[in-house]
């Protein structure tokens, strides 16, 4: 089977990355996952928010890529019918102590030209009788969305414009020969003249299989549980967030509404021994020695020990958890939870440190997504027009 472009990864950033590419271009082009179907790691195990760009450095991918994509994928919404709701989103100061990031993001949301206002207690109150915070803001540009239904109709779009999708179909091997590579397969060979790898929680592997290279970005899977209580309980569809530490690349416990009317708690932040290991505590030995001799878990522990020891109790104990939530929202108990879900995060790290930002790299005819954790599915169409720009400059 011969191809212009094979993309390894069919996640939404694999989907939007087609999606486009078929839209614009007369290119032959192949999405090859493992995966039986679709949805099955970070696009389906996700909070299911559209977000705003509040919290990404200005002129940072994050930022650029959030801000665009949001944009980007409202009007999508909007022209193929998929179910969404713009509600907004509250974020939460505790405390005084939290105050002065409060200021700092709130500062920063106006820079990037993002709609946001200060609200009184009385004000947040208003929200919901028991979000107990003295002081927060509102940000007008968040939204709800499933992003399995979105991913479902990119991949929709993309088959109707010719694109081939391959399910259950793992990469084994690669050739390079008169400027094509062929892939091999647990199913078929695959020629294609360029690649991209989207393969997410796999996606230094993928690297170093295409390139023959170590990769210059290792994976720490972080694994992010959600407790879902009765929607009942909160009287609003508004979102809250934590204000977050802003060393550390995670948002905190939020209060999250989903657009299918149940409502979440969550989530946690802890080491995932397994990258895809959803059901319970499990161990993948390949995993394990990729975590013990990555130098950055180390630093994250001597750096943050604290806030390490926080994630680890409020994914061991309820209590912990529940009085983690209780700062802000008072009528959270863990008696009232009735579901539970988890996703794992793709965080990847260089030089023994946590990246903060998008990562996209090329290599020969290659495009390498190295670092795409949230807000990627809020940014997926502004990612693959940044992927489509690489391309474009190694295309021969």
């Amino acid at each position: 089977m011969k191809y212009d472009i094979a993309i390894i990864g069919g996640g939404i950033i694999g989907g939007a990355l087609a999606y486009k590419l078929s839209e614009k271009y007369q290119f032959e082009i192949v999405v090859v996952d493992k995966e039986e179907e679709p949805n099955q790691h970070q696009t389906g195990r996700n909070s299911g928010i559209i977000h705003s760009g509040v919290y990404y450095p200005e002129n940072s991918l994050k930022s650029k890529n959030c801000i665009n994509g949001y944009k980007q994928l409202v009007q999508f919404l909007e022209e193929h019918n998929l179910t969404y709701k713009i509600t907004g989103k509250l974020i939460a100061a505790a405390n005084e102590s939290e105050f002065s990031e409060l200021d700092r993001l709130f500062k920063n949301a106006q820079n990037v030209g993002l709609g946001v206002q200060y609200l009184t207690k009385n004000e947040i109150c208003e929200i919901d009788p028991n979000l107990t915070i003295p002081r927060g803001f509102f940000v007008e540009e968040t939204g709800l969305v499933d992003y399995s239904q979105v991913l479902n109709r990119l991949i929709d779009i993309s088959s109707d414009n010719g694109v081939d999708f391959i399910f259950g179909t793992s990469i084994n091997d690669i050739e390079e020969n008169s400027n094509k590579y062929s892939l091999s397969t647990n199913e078929k060979s695959i020629q294609a003249k360029y690649i991209i790898n989207c393969a997410g929680l796999q996606c230094d592997r993928v690297y170093e299989l295409l390139t023959g290279q170590n990769s210059p970005v290792r994976i720490l899977p972080f694994k992010g549980e959600y407790f879902e209580v009765s929607p009942d309980l909160y009287q609003s569809d508004i979102p809250v967030y934590p204000v977050p530490n802003p060393d550390f690349p995670f948002l905190g416990v939020h209060l999250t509404p989903m657009i299918d009317g149940s409502l979440k708690v969550g989530p946690n932040a802890v080491l995932s021994f397994d990258r895809e290991g959803y059901d319970g505590f499990e161990v993948k030995v390949a995993d394990v020695l990729d975590i013990v001799s990555n130098k950055a878990i180390y630093k994250l522990i001597k750096d943050y020990k604290t806030i390490v020891l926080k994630e680890m109790l409020k994914q061991k104990s309820k209590n912990f958890f529940e009085k983690k939530v209780k700062k802000y929202w008072s009528r959270f108990s863990t008696s009232e939870i009735n579901g539970y879900s988890c996703g794992i995060r793709a965080q990847a790290t260089e030089n023994g440190e946590l990246l903060s930002d998008f990562r996209i790299e090329t290599f020969d005819r290659q495009v390498h997504v190295l670092n795409a954790p949230s807000p990627a599915a809020t940014s997926c169409l502004a990612i693959a027009d940044t992927i489509v720009e690489k391309l474009n400059g190694i295309i021969k």
